[in-house]
């Protein structure tokens, strides 16, 4: 993957968590790392639905217009703990980071305007400012369970995946491609044949 992209998608998944929290004040934040063609995050403590994904993506393309600046800050363990006080999962990030004895990293994405921050525990890399990232060029695909750090014996928490590229047309032809593949699915083609 390259580099660019993969601040972009790494600061796309920020995004989504500030917006989720805007709509969500009680969620609990995972981690939101990139994967293959995209990002995602893990919430707890929230109720979602595919119906849900529309307004928090327009809010994301709103955040991405505002031109915040993503800057990151070493934190001490104590310091870290304040920050995430609220935050569970985070705050398990942050001991196991105190353990390790690795640093802690959070990255702050600033709004100018209103002053208001958003601070995530993250060891980067992100893009200096949202307007690196075009607005057109992401997606949020699905909701998804998932266990926390995979661990079934761990909490459900509720993951929402989005694909995002440089270019809508990088993008467009990715959901073109996933249309296509959806639509030679053998379960589904077996169906429609009446194979099964």
């Amino acid at each position: 993957m390259n580099k660019n992209l993969e601040k972009i998608r790494h600061s796309l998944s920020h995004l989504m968590a500030m917006a989720v929290l805007e709509k969500f004040p009680k969620a609990k934040l995972g981690i939101g790392p990139t994967i293959e063609n995209g990002f995602y995050y893990d919430f707890g403590n929230i109720k979602l639905t595919d119906a849900d994904l529309p307004t928090i993506e327009k809010r994301i393309r709103e955040l991405i217009k505002q031109d915040l600046k993503f800057k990151k800050e070493t934190l001490s363990p104590a310091e870290a703990k304040k920050i995430f006080k609220d935050q569970p999962y985070k705050l398990e990030l942050v001991r196991e980071l105190q353990k390790s004895k690795k640093p802690i990293s959070v990255y702050k994405t600033i709004n100018q305007l209103t002053n208001n921050q958003f601070t995530d525990l993250c060891a980067g890399p992100h893009v200096k400012s949202t307007k690196e990232i075009n607005p057109d060029a992401f997606k949020l695909a699905k909701i998804a369970g998932a266990y926390w750090k995979g661990d079934e014996k761990n909490p459900m928490l509720t993951r929402i995946y989005g694909v995002a590229f440089e270019t809508k047309k990088e993008l467009d032809d990715y959901l073109k491609l996933q249309e296509e593949i959806e639509k030679r699915d053998h379960r589904k083609l077996g169906e429609k044949l009446d194979l099964f």
